[in-house]
């Protein structure tokens, strides 16, 4: 069969051909945000993605894949700069490498389970996310596997790759980056001076994320995630943890109350924190207040000596 092409519901074309038992997907041309990959093309099922057949496709922002798609190949997603969301289905899949090479807006890769309320229960402890930075930040395929994901076996190797990637030494990628003579990385212009703090910032967005999100999380990774926060608080050389905080989360709670667990929060840098914090909420505010007032207060000596009788 030759290439033929057929519409997509959100704009655009599919170019597919005769492929194994039914169809492949070669390319996608179009200017859609949303894109729903077909289950069957006069009544055969389309089994495979041709690799690159989205690259650099840019005003992409979601993509289904049918449950009857088996294999993708190379780069297929590669630098669809918008994409958002993908979801797959919840079978073994042949894939290639680095598929969504360059997909610095990816978020969530869902697995469709069995049930609706499986997969909403996948989502709320953070393995869409999860999975978007294995194949993201991580550049793991190894993690892309929609069998597994969830398991023990593959939060210990998610976590092993985190903490990996916050022992790096801070300008690792750096010659790399000025020799390829690359002028603009992640949106921000760099130095030698800002390359450092921009990925320890990288660095802590993950730390803040796997602590928000501990599911199967062990004690000492957990240890470990805490130590990154404290050794980067404010009051010392590199306050990031801090500095995150203020510049993309200011009136999350939750991020707060990871902050002050982690034991970033002290009587030296107490009024330091709250000079920062100008227009934060008042629950905020109230909530780091009283714990000055548990932990820093000044106690009763007299207390000591209170008889029961």
């Amino acid at each position: 069969m030759e290439e033929a092409v057929i519409n997509n519901a959100g704009g655009g074309q599919f170019a597919y051909k005769s492929y194994k038992k039914g169809y492949l997907i070669k390319r996608y041309r179009g200017i859609g945000e949303r894109i729903q990959v077909p289950s069957y093309i006069d009544e055969k099922p389309v089994i495979s993605i041709e690799k690159k057949a989205f690259l650099s496709c840019k005003t992409i922002r979601e993509i289904i894949l049918p449950d009857t798609v088996e294999e993708i190949g190379d780069w297929a997603f590669a630098h669809a700069e918008q994409l958002r969301t993908v979801s797959m289905p919840h079978h073994a899949l042949i894939h290639g490498k680095e598929l969504f090479l360059g997909c610095k807006r990816l978020r969530e890769i869902s697995i469709r389970t069995i049930s609706e309320e499986e997969t909403a229960k996948l989502q709320s402890v953070g393995l869409w996310r999860m999975l978007a930075m294995a194949v993201t930040v991580f550049h793991d395929y190894f993690l892309f596997d929609p069998m597994e994901i969830g398991s023990d076996a593959w939060v210990k190797r998610w976590d092993e790759k985190l903490i990996g990637l916050v022992a790096l030494d801070d300008l690792d990628g750096f010659e790399e980056l000025w020799t390829c003579g690359e002028e603009d990385y992640e949106g921000k212009d760099y130095d030698i001076k800002s390359y450092p703090v921009e990925k320890r910032k990288m660095k802590l967005r993950l730390v803040y994320f796997r602590l928000l999100h501990p599911y199967k999380l062990s004690d000492s990774v957990q240890e470990e995630l805490l130590g990154y926060l404290r050794r980067h608080t404010k009051g010392t050389m590199e306050p990031e943890a801090w500095d995150i905080i203020l510049e993309e989360h200011t009136n999350e709670l939750n991020y707060y109350q990871i902050f002050v667990n982690a034991g970033c929060v002290n009587a030296d840098n107490f009024d330091s924190l709250l000079s920062d914090m100008g227009n934060v909420g008042a629950e905020i505010k109230a909530y780091l207040l009283r714990y000055k007032e548990e932990q820093f207060a000044p106690k009763d000596a007299f207390s000591a000596f209170t008889l029961d009788w």
